[in-house]
């Protein structure tokens, strides 16, 4: 039997007229699409498929109609769920929002055999298979409350705050108001800050830190696999006309590289020199256009560092020791051991959170001097960057630091800025607390 693929705009368009509803109805089942094969939708991973219920007492919310048609998951990540309903005249309880409030999904496969073009689509949630790290967190409720999660690796520890992100999963197809601390979608603080600097004459490179157990989700349990997840969001963001650079393959092939160092630090929040050499070397490529300059040896040198991680710091129960980390110091000129955060002149800034300060910033707790991002990049470069580092929030707090330390400072420290490079985790999609859209760059009327 052949059915119909579409993804009904009709319905979108006359559902966002509506106010944001969940209902929760008995539903007996009238017609359904056959569940299709992972072969029959390739090469999309994920798919829906529609069925269309009699409505029976509606127990939250409020729906009029008689009929009402939801669509759930059908295949995901190229197997075929085996919950769906396939007996006519069955009466379930259903969980439904619109489909239309999950902008997420909106270009989501949709096979369609139904015809009712003129019913709002509803969605049912819990069709959605539980993302893996949620599966593997459910045991371990008191140890997130904590704020570190133990992993089954030795000796490694997780902050909750970017468990609780790597939980959401898909965490883009679900309404904001659920995935997200800040309840809104980033997306127009992201292109209103590209916008500003644009007016400037200044481009702007996004680049996120990969969340640790997006890249060894093996030592959090043997269970898990990394995810594409992370790579299809800034994928998104991508095509909204933002550049965004993705390190999430980067990492991933260098684990698999025999010569692999660890991109994490096992005991700390925070990536490693090593993953600060690579994100370096990606970002001048992306600036620039040509290959990284060969390191020259005259000016690193490897030496290992033990540290005390500010995980190991909050699970003082543990009696955790220091932690080695091997590392190249970039060397500097006589008198000058830190690459150092104030470099006005610099035509290049370097934004974000705590991911471009670690092992850069002598200051206790993030393991500096000369061996983190702003060093590295300087290297090869040949020449230091302006600094902006926000601890904790690098994508409102930081964005407010650039305004009121330099903007306001002076007119003239824009007049030969050519980048901004805005480097902060990934967790910060669903964990920030504020994506605001009216953060002004420059002194104007209109902010």
């Amino acid at each position: 039997m052949m059915v119909m693929v579409r993804l009904v705009p009709v319905l979108l368009a006359t559902a966002a007229l509506l106010e944001a509803e969940s209902l929760e109805l008995d539903g007996r089942l009238l017609q359904l699409t056959p569940a299709p094969t992972p072969a029959q939708v390739r090469p999309y991973p994920r798919c829906l498929a529609t069925y269309l219920y009699e409505v029976g007492k509606v127990h939250h919310g409020s729906f009029e109609g008689r009929q009402i048609l939801v669509a759930k998951w059908a295949v995901w990540e190229r197997k075929s769920l085996p919950t769906l309903p396939t007996m006519v005249n069955t009466v379930e309880r259903l969980t439904l929002q619109r489909f239309v409030d999950h902008p997420g999904l909106k270009t989501s496969r949709i096979v369609d055999g139904i015809g009712e073009s003129e019913l709002v689509l509803y969605y049912d949630p819990s069709s959605r298979p539980p993302p893996a790290v949620a599966r593997a967190l459910a045991p371990k409720a008191s140890e997130l409350e904590s704020g570190v999660v133990v992993g089954e690796s030795e000796g490694w520890l997780f902050l909750a705050d970017e468990l609780e992100h790597a939980r959401q999963g898909r965490f883009w197809e679900k309404p904001w108001k659920e995935s997200s601390c800040a309840g809104v979608d980033p997306l127009p603080a992201l292109l209103d800050f590209q916008q500003r600097l644009q007016a400037l004459g200044v481009e702007l490179l996004i680049v996120p830190v990969p969340t640790k157990v997006s890249i060894y989700p093996d030592r959090l349990t043997d269970s898990l696999k990394p995810s594409e997840a992370p790579t299809e969001y800034l994928q998104i963001l991508q095509h909204s006309g933002l550049r965004v650079l993705d390190l999430h393959p980067l990492f991933w092939d260098d684990r698999e590289d025999p010569r692999h160092q660890s991109l994490y630090c096992a005991q700390d929040s925070h990536w490693t020199p090593r993953a600060c050499q690579l994100a370096a070397r990606a970002i001048y490529q992306t600036l620039t256009g040509a290959d990284p300059p060969l390191p020259v040896n005259k000016f690193r040198k490897t030496s290992t560092r033990l540290i005390r991680g500010d995980l190991a710091r909050m699970r003082e129960d543990l009696s955790l020791g220091r932690e080695h980390i091997t590392l190249e110091e970039v060397s500097y000129p006589a008198g000058r051991n830190s690459h150092g955060y104030d470099h006005p002149a610099s035509e290049i800034i370097l934004l974000g959170d705590s991911s471009v300060a670690v092992f850069s910033d002598p200051l206790e707790g993030l393991h500096g001097p000369a061996a983190g991002l702003p060093d590295y990049l300087s290297c090869l470069r040949g020449q230091s960057m302006d600094i902006i580092a926000s601890f904790g929030d690098g994508v409102h707090q930081a964005r407010l630091n650039l305004y009121r330390e330099r903007s306001r400072a002076g007119a003239s420290y824009w007049e030969n800025k050519s980048w901004v490079v805005w480097c902060f985790s990934m967790r910060e999609f669903t964990r920030a607390e504020q994506w605001s859209s009216t953060i002004p760059v420059v002194t104007s009327t209109t902010d």
